[in-house]
């Protein structure tokens, strides 16, 4: 499946279902996805105000019914944005998320997957 291209931004931003921030650092980033593991039907979202390396504009997670964790990748391409996952533990779900966020994320792409609707 193909999404939308996201517009460009003037900063990142965090969210969840029920809160949206803009001004944050990487302890905010810990508290939401600390929060994520431990609450049913959550899910976090940081977006990067423009495409980063890799082509990746935007991570997300969410926990699985079995418990697993499930970290998303948006890939961003000139027909649409695609999605990638994998399944992680916490720690390296939080590594992916505060790497993105500082700009040096580096993931191998053999291990992700595509995500089916």
């Amino acid at each position: 499946m193909i999404f939308k291209n996201m517009p460009e931004e003037e900063t990142f931003t965090l969210r969840n279902q029920e809160n949206e921030l803009t001004e944050f650092g990487p302890e905010e980033i810990k508290e939401y996805l600390e929060d994520l593991f431990v609450t049913p039907d959550q899910f976090v979202v940081l977006s990067a105000p423009k495409v980063q390396g890799q082509k990746i504009r935007y991570v997300q997670a969410c926990v699985q019914k079995d418990g697993g964790i499930e970290t998303e990748l948006g890939i961003e391409q000139e027909e649409g944005t695609t999605l990638l996952y994998k399944m992680c533990q916490d720690e390296e779900c939080i590594q992916i998320f505060l790497d993105f966020f500082a700009g040096r994320l580096q993931v191998n792409m053999d291990e992700y997957e595509p995500v089916s609707f």
